[in-house]
């Protein structure tokens, strides 16, 4: 199934045939099959609406948004069309991984639609200026075109970082998977640079927080060296009455049965059902 709006066009599937709708954004490579492990935990009370991030799975790949990123403004429009679209008045996001990262920016600009939200590993909660001004300048850009043909040079800094004791085993290994293949480079290049204006200013996002709510529930993996539970600290310290964080003894590979069942056992409270 697809959802058009003016701005750009998304497919999903649901899982799940309960009242509370859930949208749902998987990590980077990822699609939103990833999410149906949460159907048995959550299926009778939620319908979960996972959804295929740009360049990934079912959606198109639009080349363009390199040079004309998305900004939170169309995400915003484009989620709460389809809000509408389902006659609800509020939904709960969940977000894993880079997908946090588009739920953080809906928290930040559609508050008001939103019941609750649980964010999995979310990337997005720490600030990286560097990332976007390179990303918007012509130099960098092309630096980054660079590496999806010619990588070795980029491999060779991370191989020596890590064998001078600068980079952990799991985190090499991450990086490396990630950029293995130039199917991977150039899907790593249009991400990076369609999403570059999707970031949030923690400060703003807790006094809105700390306003309108909703509540915020932060799961990480203790033993994740991608997105590190300590990164989710700054946002509950700044709205600790909405903001809560979890740890569940895993990695970064969050997306699983366990996990769905805690999400579970979060939602199916009196504020999650709201």
């Amino acid at each position: 199934m697809k959802t058009e709006v003016p701005a750009f066009t998304l497919a999903h599937r649901t899982y799940g045939r309960g009242p509370l709708a859930v949208l749902a954004f998987h990590g980077f490579g990822r699609t939103g099959a990833d999410f149906h492990v949460f159907e048995a935990a959550l299926g009778d009370f939620a319908t979960i609406h996972a959804f295929d991030l740009p360049f990934h799975g079912d959606s198109p790949s639009p080349s363009e948004r390199a040079g004309q990123p998305f900004t939170p403004a169309e995400l915003r429009d484009h989620f709460t069309a389809f809000a509408d679209q389902l006659g609800a008045e509020k939904v709960v996001l969940m977000g894993y991984s880079l997908g946090g990262r588009v739920a953080l920016s809906l928290l930040e600009t559609m508050p008001e639609r939103i019941a609750r939200a649980v964010l999995i590993a979310p990337d997005g909660l720490k600030p990286r200026p560097w990332y976007r001004r390179l990303a918007d300048s012509a130099w960098g850009r092309a630096r980054y075109r660079r590496f999806i043909e010619h990588p070795e040079r980029v491999h060779f800094i991370i191989n020596t970082l890590h064998r001078l004791g600068l980079l952990r085993d799991k985190l090499h290994r991450f990086i490396l998977g990630q950029t293995d293949s130039i199917h991977k480079r150039r899907l790593l290049h249009d991400v990076w640079l369609s999403f570059r204006h999707i970031e949030v200013d923690l400060p703003v996002l807790a006094d809105r927080l700390r306003a309108r709510g909703p509540r915020v529930d932060l799961v990480f993996g203790t033993y994740d060296t991608v997105i590190k539970p300590k990164l989710g600290r700054p946002l509950a310290t700044r709205a600790p009455q909405v903001v809560h964080v979890h740890e569940v003894p895993l990695g970064h590979q969050l997306l699983t049965p366990e996990v769905a069942h805690r999400v579970a056992a979060l939602l199916a409270t009196d504020a999650g059902r709201s």
